[in-house]
């Protein structure tokens, strides 16, 4: 027989998480990669992890072997486990511990995100089984004896026999509801309340509610860079960069330009000197526009749903802070807000024209990722076709800021340039302030995406590059349970044309969204029109209702 190949990958938060993952391995199910033989997934729930067990058979790898499935691992930063390159030992314990932990298993045949979609089902089922109608009552103990001339069978005995001994020691005089001291008690307990410590650090998360410009967490000194705790969130299966404004093990106040939608759950990743925190939790407050065109900062709060794995790495990465001193500082002040993107932009230099990718943008400057570097104080010019139909914007900007590969690599960012514009024609910065405006309603849609896996990306990718957040699915039913799991509906959903084969599965979709009140469009051939078709039923590029503060 063809010895097969094995390989696990460790998917934390699987039902919290689904939309993601199954956008991150739809790759797996794609014509392009290596054809599966089976496929199984187990869940462990002391880890809140699924295994995908992925099978594959050595003459269909050829000499390439797992080189796809480790560039999706990679890509997607998912936990990869290969058998056969363990020692005999680490096999061993792998096979006989770590997966009879796992109480579920869901056989798959060839399809990955398929078989994931199944194992959160029946996660979700098990979580909504419910309780029984009827729970039988305890019944009295029958009496003794008879009840109008009742005889104690024992005589009666008081639970405190020795008074005389207590009435030697004074009673406690203190008025508080504490008998001992929290001093005292400091001293006796051997393992302190880690909410009661953590809660007091890092501006204590008084305010969660508030929605002035947040400051973010930095050590003063001059080593303060290597001192900074670094956050970024989840938005459209990319990490987006955040500052902190409060933290602790309850939640955080955040900045970004992109903001999430009240009451969604969102994930933050967090890093600070070697420690690093994923955690999860819901939106509880996002700053309004007429707040963040005032301010020039948009800002949300996060109530965390910390897990045993989640609260131990919080816990070990604020105790490493508040030892290295760490304390909030407001943030440079910023006369716009920031969007996040993925927009080309060509800068003209002494070299000559350089490719670049816009990452984040305002009225008043932008964040760059050129493929060759740039020198820091210097003046460049820089040229964009925006999505107005129109010739190219230009300008001149200079060169304020850097985060180089190793400080990127660092904390989960991209590296690059930042830019502050420093000279637009008149027109070209009127039709710019339009482009801002645009990208500002996009960033306060959720559009859903369903698709094959070749196209998901794609639609997604240009979706996201516009400003719009973005979900996506390559299984009917892993969109059904998108769609399903929040409940404020998606904004818009986008069908690919080819996606749906059969009648049945299009006409269940159609109503889903039907249901829901959620405008459906279907579109086909060239992914650029699709962002178009979804301006236009959003409205997005009709009057703007407010106005994007001027630098």
């Amino acid at each position: 027989m063809t010895p097969l190949v094995e390989a696990y990958l460790l998917i934390d938060q699987p039902r919290q998480r689904l939309g993601h993952w199954s956008a991150a391995l739809a790759a797996l199910d794609s014509p392009e990669a290596p054809p599966l033989a089976s496929v199984l997934v187990l869940y462990d729930p002391t880890t809140d992890q699924a295994l995908i067990n992925l099978r594959y058979d050595a003459l269909a790898l050829g000499s390439d072997r797992l080189a796809f499935v480790i560039e999706v691992a990679l890509l997607a930063e998912i936990g990869m486990i290969q058998p056969a390159e363990l020692s005999e030992g680490e096999r061993r314990r792998f096979l006989t511990e770590r997966l009879a932990r796992c109480t579920i298993q869901v056989p798959s045949s060839r399809n990955a995100v398929g078989g994931l979609v199944e194992l959160v089902r029946r996660l979700r089922d098990q979580r909504n089984v419910a309780k029984p109608a009827f729970e039988p009552q305890p019944q009295p103990a029958p009496p003794r004896g008879d009840t109008s001339d009742p005889v104690l069978l024992v005589t009666a005995k008081g639970t405190r026999n020795n008074i005389q001994q207590l009435e030697k020691f004074p009673r406690p005089t203190s008025p508080h509801r504490h008998v001992v001291s929290r001093v005292s008690r400091a001293e006796t307990v051997a393992a302190p309340d880690l909410d009661e410590y953590m809660d007091e650090y890092l501006n204590e998360y008084d305010d969660p509610q508030r929605t002035s410009p947040a400051p973010y967490a930095q050590a003063a000194g001059p080593d303060s860079e290597t001192k900074t705790i670094y956050a970024r969130y989840l938005r459209s299966g990319k990490w987006v960069p955040i500052r902190i404004g409060a933290l602790s093990l309850k939640g955080a106040a955040l900045m970004t330009g992109a903001l999430p939608r009240l009451h969604d759950h969102v994930d933050v990743s967090l890093s600070f000197s070697g420690h690093r925190a994923l955690v999860r939790g819901a939106v509880g407050k996002v700053s309004s526009m007429s707040e963040a065109a005032a301010t020039g900062a948009s800002t949300f709060s996060v109530a965390f749903e910390l897990d045993t794995a989640a609260r131990r790495q919080l816990t070990a990465l604020l105790t490493a802070a508040r030892e290295q001193k760490v304390t909030i500082k407001p943030p440079p002040a910023r006369a716009t807000r920031r969007f996040v993107v993925e927009w080309p932009i060509c800068l003209g230099t002494m070299r000559g024209a350089i490719k670049a990718d816009a990452l984040d943008i305002s009225t008043s400057g932008m964040f760059v990722r050129p493929v060759v570097a740039l020198a820091l104080d210097t003046v460049l010019n820089f040229s964009s076709v925006l999505d107005d139909g129109g010739g190219p914007v230009a300008g001149r900007a200079k060169i304020v800021r850097q985060l180089t590969e190793v400080e990127a690599a660092s904390v989960g960012l991209a590296p690059g340039f930042g830019l502050s514009i420093v000279e637009m024609s008149a027109a070209d910065e009127l039709r710019w302030h339009a482009f801002i405006a645009r990208i500002e309603r996009r960033a306060a849609k959720r559009v859903l995406v369903g698709a094959s896996p070749e196209r998901l990306g794609e639609l997604q990718g240009v979706l996201a590059a516009a400003g719009y957040a973005v979900l996506g699915g390559t299984d009917p039913g892993a969109l059904v349970q998108l769609a399903s799991s929040d409940a404020r509906p998606v904004d818009a959903a986008l069908i690919d044309a080819s996606w749906l084969d059969t009648g049945t599965a299009a006409a269940s979709i159609e109503s889903l969204f039907s249901a829901r009140n959620v405008p459906c469009i279907t579109v086909q051939g060239d992914s650029r029109r699709a962002r178009g078709q979804v301006d236009k039923l959003l409205a997005v590029a009709g009057p703007k209702n407010h106005t994007v503060a001027r630098s």
